[in-house]
């Protein structure tokens, strides 16, 4: 009998507040959404996936708190998020935060505007490749609930691919007894005597069949043997993760290399510009842009490396 009168008294709870969101002003409104419908008090907890590298820079940091009180702290949410490897997730706009939704709004453009996204690129770029997006969605309610979708880089079979074939290049070209400096070399190597710039889609990334080329992806390199600049970053960059190295993508206007923190410094490796095009077709293997470090890479290029400095801190 008691339990019984327990649930009719919270089924009167329960209709008596969807009377006041009804009834009553916004303010009381949306603080009943948010504490009982979204409960925005409450834990929320995200699940990393084997890719995740749950690492901090200066920029942007791992957080677990998902509700954006300022700039710096959506940022740190929508890096977490795609640091983590999840498809979909939610976090909350914290109601003293004024400019969220314009602010979100601006970093991940809606439908109808340019893919054209700037300060996330930047932030894609810190997050392992299996993880980074291809693209990145956000859906925005009125009580300040917001869910992310991301479309990753690679699907499963892909990154499969990509795993089986860096472990016959293992195989083959790099020995066991070897430095992790040399390894990478020994890899580096072995990706530009294997693979050619794709000076075709290069040219043509005005039409869409080649902007999304597979030349942009390790996939493309290793299947197809040529790649652009996202190809060699990332085959880079997934092979010195295997190692244990930590390493970012590095990015200027129009082109990405890696940067990788190695013997207690950053440094800079661009096999892209390891690889030069020749008149001949003829392969050429230089490596004077193999870890060196920031005054070096300026001295060579400093064009068209020339990355975000308030962004690329590491790199300073």
């Amino acid at each position: 009998m008691k339990h019984k009168i327990l649930k009719i008294l919270a089924n009167v709870i329960f209709f008596a507040l969807i009377i006041l969101i009804v009834i009553y002003n916004k303010e009381i409104s949306t603080f009943i959404v948010e504490k009982f419908i979204y409960n925005e008090d409450a834990t929320i907890e995200i699940t990393k996936n084997a890719y995740s590298l749950n690492t901090n820079y200066e920029y942007v940091q791992i957080t677990d708190d998902f509700v954006a009180k300022d700039y710096q702290q959506l940022l740190n949410i929508i890096y977490t998020i795609l640091d983590s490897g999840e498809d979909e997730f939610y976090f909350f706009c914290d109601r003293k935060y004024k400019s969220c939704l314009n602010d979100i709004d601006a970093l991940i453009p809606s439908s109808d505007k340019n893919d054209t996204y700037d300060v996330l690129d930047d932030i894609n770029n810190l997050v392992h490749p299996y993880n980074s997006y291809h693209r990145l969605t956000a859906a925005i309610n009125n009580y300040g609930k917001i869910i992310i979708k991301v479309e990753k880089q690679y699907d499963a079979d892909e990154i499969e691919y990509v795993n089986d074939k860096i472990s016959e290049i293992e195989k083959t070209a790099i020995k066991d007894d070897l430095s992790t400096t040399d390894k990478i070399k020994a890899f580096h190597d072995y990706i530009i005597n294997n693979t050619m710039y794709d000076k075709e889609t290069a040219a043509n990334m005005d039409n869409y069949d080649y902007e999304v080329s597979e030349s942009h992806t390790a996939v493309g390199l290793l299947k197809n043997h040529l790649a652009l600049c996202g190809g060699y970053s990332d085959i880079m960059s997934i092979y010195m993760t295997k190692l244990g190295v930590p390493n970012i993508r590095i990015s200027a206007d129009k082109h990405v290399w890696n940067l990788a923190y190695t013997n207690k410094q950053w440094l800079h490796l661009d096999a892209t510009w390891d690889d030069p095009v020749t008149n001949t077709g003829a392969q050429i293997l230089i490596d004077e842009y193999f870890l060196i470090d920031t005054p070096t890479l300026f001295k060579l290029d400093s064009e068209k490396h020339n990355y975000n400095k308030k962004f690329y801190l590491e790199a300073n």
